[in-house]
Order: structure tokens, then sequence, then C-alpha cells
């Protein structure tokens, strides 16, 4: 419970200087760890201005006080300080804003017929594709290369097989 209460003073600390926030008031850990790596002066000044802070992330040697930044950054990670891991828990995918495009019903990949498809041969990034002909006047295979084929064509698809297209 302590390192909750902990965590909460520490990010409205934090929250203090607005070089550590976003545009939606929300703690920048990259900004955090780059400046903590710089031992900025501002960030390690507005650490010592709390006693709990000063406590955790300092040593005092020979009355000097030393900044402990691998425990700095390594609390920070711990717990999650900037929020980072909560927007989408345990989700994955594409988003607009802050909302995942599988969650809004007005996502759609359009083609420009649905019972069409597209083939490329995908076999190399260059736009070509290599295969063998037998020339019969050195009795080998020789490799070949040409443009990469890409066909689009007409295939008529069962109903099940073409999804309804929202109407907006």
């Amino acid at each position: 419970m302590a390192d909750k209460n902990f965590k909460s003073s520490l990010e409205t600390l934090l929250k203090k200087d607005s070089r550590l926030v976003d545009k939606d008031k929300e703690l920048n850990l990259a900004m955090i760890r780059e400046l903590a790596d710089k031992t900025d002066e501002k960030l390690i000044e507005l650490l010592l201005s709390n006693e709990e802070a000063t406590k955790k992330f300092f040593l005092t040697v020979k009355n000097v006080l030393v900044f402990k930044q691998h425990d700095f950054k390594f609390f920070l990670d711990a717990n999650q300080i900037d929020n980072s891991y909560t927007d989408y828990e345990n989700r994955i995918g594409l988003a607009s804003g802050n909302r995942l495009l599988k969650d809004s019903g007005d996502v759609v990949l359009n083609f420009p017929f649905k019972d069409c498809v597209l083939e490329g041969g995908q076999s190399t990034e260059e736009g070509t594709d290599e295969y063998f002909l037998y020339n019969e006047e050195k009795d080998k295979y020789e490799v070949k290369v040409t443009k990469r084929k890409e066909i689009f064509f007409n295939e008529v698809c069962t109903s099940p097989e073409i999804a309804d297209t929202p109407k907006g």
C-alpha cells in the first residue's frame, strides 16, 4: 500500500514539470527517462523537493546526495507510471486517436468489386520473380527473371463469402 501511495504522490510531483506531461496531461515516460539519463537539474530538484522521493532515489555519500538513475527508471517501469500499459489492456491493433479501429463500426476495407480478387506474385520485394528454364543447347537449367505478374480477375463468390458493407 505504501508503494501505491508513493506512486500516486510521485505522479503528482512529476506533473508539476510541464516538460514531463503530454497534451492530454498524462506523464510522458520517454521524456522522463531521457531527462533522468541526462541527470537534468530541474528533474533532480523536483525529486529532491519530496522527502520520500529523496529517500528512495538518492544515496548519501560523504554528505553528498547521488541520484540513483537505475532505481528511478526501474520504479517508473515497474509501476507503470505513464499509464501506457492500461489504455488497451491485453489488446493489440490499429488505432485512431484513443480508439482501436476494430471497436469502431465504421471501418471497412473496400475493394472495387466484392467478387474480384487481386492476385500478386509476392515471391520477392523487388517486383521480380525468378524461374528456371531448361536450355537444350547447353543441357542445363538457366535462371530467368521476369517482372511480377499481378492478375485482377473476377470470381463469382457465394453470398456468405461476401460481407455486407455498412450503409452510411
